[in-house]
């Protein structure tokens, strides 16, 4: 990553002006220029990210601004903590690099425990600027025009000053910006050389993964009707004769309350309370023990086996996290008890076909109507260094989109591609031994360019 992300100081000014400058200058906020950087009276999360300063630059510092990002906090007429991003520019050296993403996840996580309902921005039609606003879960909430009277140096108003006065014997205005409704733009765009369609891009805060939200929660079962994976996992357990199991991720339920009637003593452990509620509501679902939380609320030696299916692995993207998960489970685990989970061997490139097209689905909504969906990859962050001779596996961040009968919902999920030298490393950090890998859901051994990495391992 060449650039660093940290908090705006006075001496960013000149070079923050620049920035914003020349990020505008191939838009529709080409004429949008600023002599002084904008202030605000109440909170603000107020963030740059630099490079070091060119050679020759005259701008003072020894760095050069080339991303920003002003985030204003507020609360709406019903009295809910709510934000607005004033200001997000790249220059445009520096574009498609990953900088305004970095910048918006170094916002959000600033506000996290602040209670925020949402948070929304305001931009016009500009494709590069909305396709960057739907890659991080915005959806466009309203919209309305932007009308300038008096066109530019190569378009004229289709009118000229029919329609505008002015008082104490002054000619018609020259120029002029107006607001205007959005019903029906080519009225406006008949008559004014220059009308432009403003978008308020809304993105929720209080509901932050798709997990959480009941109305996604109760479609994940029709959605990923595929058993594949359950079957592997419960014959594996049958295999290495598991009485006491755990499903770490357990989702909506169904693999543990199919290991349940397989005749295990089943704990489903789920940190997502809408996922949880529908796998409570399951037939069988009394069988299971089901806890609401995170890998620290299991208790000491109390499985013969861990699972973590759907890739549950691949949602702990950093090495902190993810070994801590571990220690958790090795803890959780009786002495030579057993861990088995899946995560996408980052060889097979899978990112590389969730775009739009190869993604969009369309299946029958439980309660009636239909439902479309499809995913979409914002970004793909290569972390720095080597294990075992090759480089680690990516962050691949993409988006989810789900179109339901009364509205749009989007979601952005991250995700951490590890190598099968990076799953080896730190499970034998962690006390565990690797007994086999797979490389697909037949059994097969894992091959360079499997698709999966699915990890037995034994609890030393």
């Amino acid at each position: 990553m060449g650039f660093t992300i940290r908090d705006y100081a006075d001496v960013d000014e000149p070079s923050w002006l620049r920035c914003r400058a020349l990020s505008f200058l191939g838009s529709s906020y080409f004429d949008d220029v600023k002599d002084r950087r904008t202030t605000f009276d109440g909170p603000s999360v107020q963030l740059v990210a630099v490079a070091p300063r060119p050679e020759g630059m005259s701008t003072p510092g020894e760095e050069e601004v080339v991303g920003v990002l002003d985030v204003e906090l507020w609360e709406d007429e019903g009295g809910a903590s709510v934000a607005t991003i004033d200001t997000v520019a790249v220059h445009p050296d520096h574009q498609r690099a990953g900088v305004a993403g970095a910048l918006l996840d170094e916002a959000l996580g600033r506000l996290r425990g602040r209670g925020l309902a949402w948070i929304d921005a305001w931009t016009r039609e500009d494709p590069e600027a909305c396709g960057w606003y739907a890659a991080q879960g915005f959806l466009v909430d309203q919209t309305y025009l932007h009308v300038y009277r008096g066109g530019d140096e190569q378009r004229a108003d289709a009118h000229g000053d029919e329609g505008f006065d002015a008082p104490y014997g002054l000619g018609a205005p020259v120029k002029g910006f107006f607001h205007g409704p959005d019903e029906d733009p080519q009225v406006w765009r008949a008559r004014f050389a220059r009308v432009h369609q403003c978008r308020r891009y809304l993105r929720r805060l209080d509901v932050t993964a798709w997990p959480e939200d009941p109305r996604l929660a109760e479609l994940y079962d029709v959605e990923n009707a595929g058993t594949w994976d359950h079957d592997y996992f419960r014959g594996l357990a049958a295999r290495l004769a598991a009485h006491r199991v755990t499903d770490v991720g357990c989702g909506t339920g169904t693999l543990a309350v199919a290991l349940a009637a397989d005749g295990h003593d089943v704990t489903g452990l789920e940190p997502a309370r809408a996922s949880l509620d529908v796998a409570r509501r399951k037939p069988g679902a009394e069988r299971v023990t089901w806890v609401h939380g995170y890998a620290d609320a299991l208790p000491d030696e109390a499985a013969d086996l861990v699972v973590m299916t759907a890739h549950v692995a691949q949602y702990l993207t950093t090495d902190e996290d993810w070994e801590a998960t571990l220690g958790h489970l090795h803890r959780h685990l009786a002495p030579g008890g057993h861990l088995a989970f899946d995560s996408r061997n980052p060889a097979a490139r899978a990112w590389e076909g969730w775009t739009p097209e190869a993604t969009r689905t369309t299946y029958p909504h439980p309660r009636g109507g239909e439902v479309t969906a499809w995913a979409q990859v914002d970004r793909v962050e290569q972390p720095p260094g080597e294990v075992g001779g090759e480089p680690r596996g990516p962050v691949v961040t993409h988006v989810g989109h789900t179109v339901l009968e009364d509205g749009h919902l989007a979601y952005p999920e991250t995700l951490r591609f590890r190598t099968r030298a990076e799953l080896e490393e730190s499970l034998a950090r962690t006390g565990f031994e690797v007994l086999e890998v797979a490389g697909d859901w037949d059994g097969s051994a894992a091959r360079p360019d499997s698709p999966e990495h699915i990890v037995l391992a034994r609890r030393r």
